[in-house]
């Protein structure tokens, strides 16, 4: 059986859906949001927001104001259970999600993929109020404390599902939740986490259906304490962080329970001699200013080249 068909999530444009109530009309600037979403399939699934019944899609965006994104979908049977628990909010810095599966006899294949999602826009100034000046040695970086656990009946390198996160850097005021957030015109470079299972591939997939494989920037078979991100924007620039999980099961017996509810908390240092302020006028996790490189850094992560993404996902084979 190919996952991959069904395992597409955020496509709005894809599946011809609107997107949810509160969120915005495509426009241009930078546009801080929140999102939170939950896609299944399973034998209860009747088509929520979706085209065809075997799955259900539950999606909340936020723009204007970026207000606390959440979604939860369960559904239980016989044949096992689907849990799905998301929520984003700007204010604290904070990305929680739950995603897990019970597979009792092995005949429905029940999968579900958990996002949480928020970004918003950063702009420099000095301590005076005046426009910072960046240069090429002008530092930023953002630190991502994570707590919660994975469970498994198996280890899940051999079941398949797997956590990631994912934060991304955009051109400034380009930010916008209905258009690109990796890989697109505006992107800057990429940084992408493996949790849980590092052979696993994640690909990030357009409005239409196209999918780019993205590149680890590390893989962690357990959950890390602090994931960092340090680079070197050379001006204001746009970001949106991803936290999710994703599996499907086709054994009896089996089930996995990615739990990062416990919460990601975000903050940021911009540079020394920096005053950093956020377009969403939410967003205040503000660290101590970085002091300038003293050495080269290594290159920026190299951009999967494509298109019009909106959500990530995993594809695989089950036979």
């Amino acid at each position: 059986m190919d996952v991959s068909a069904w395992q597409r999530i955020g496509l709005a444009a894809a599946v011809g859906m609107a997107w949810a109530a509160g969120a915005p009309a495509a426009r241009a600037g930078g546009i801080p949001f929140t999102e939170a979403l939950n896609f299944s399939f399973n034998p209860l699934g009747s088509g929520i927001n979706y085209p065809n019944p075997c799955c259900d899609y539950l999606n909340t965006v936020n723009s204007a104001p970026a207000a606390p994104a959440a979604s939860n979908y369960a559904q239980s049977g016989a044949w096992g259970s689907v849990f799905g628990s998301a929520f984003a909010n700007l204010a604290t810095g904070q990305l929680k999600m739950r995603a897990s599966v019970v597979d009792i006899d092995g005949s429905a294949f029940p999968s579900l993929q958990t996002n949480a999602i928020f970004g918003d826009s950063f702009h420099a100034s000095t301590p005076g109020g005046s426009p910072f000046t960046w240069s090429a040695r002008s530092q930023a970086a953002f630190t991502l404390n994570l707590s919660g656990s994975l469970a498994s009946s198996a280890p899940l390198p051999t079941l398949g599902p797997d956590a990631f996160v994912v934060l991304s850097i955009l051109q400034p005021g380009t930010l916008d939740p209905a258009k690109p957030l990796i890989n697109g015109p505006t992107a800057e470079q990429y940084f992408y986490w493996n949790i849980g299972n590092p052979g696993q591939q994640i690909y990030y997939v357009d409005q239409a259906g196209n999918h780019q494989l993205l590149t680890p920037t590390g893989n962690f078979l357990d959950i890390p304490p602090t994931l960092t991100a340090s680079f070197r924007p050379n001006g204001d620039f746009d970001w949106v962080l991803f936290l999710g999980a994703s599996g499907q099961l086709s054994t009896a017996g089996s089930s996995f329970d990615i739990d990062l509810s416990h919460t990601l908390t975000v903050g940021y240092a911009g540079p020394d001699g920096s005053v950093t302020t956020a377009a969403s006028q939410q967003f205040a996790n503000f660290g101590p200013t970085l002091p300038p490189a003293s050495v080269p850094e290594p290159a920026s992560l190299a951009l999967v080249a494509g298109g019009l993404a909106l959500a990530l996902v995993r594809r695989g084979q089950q036979g």
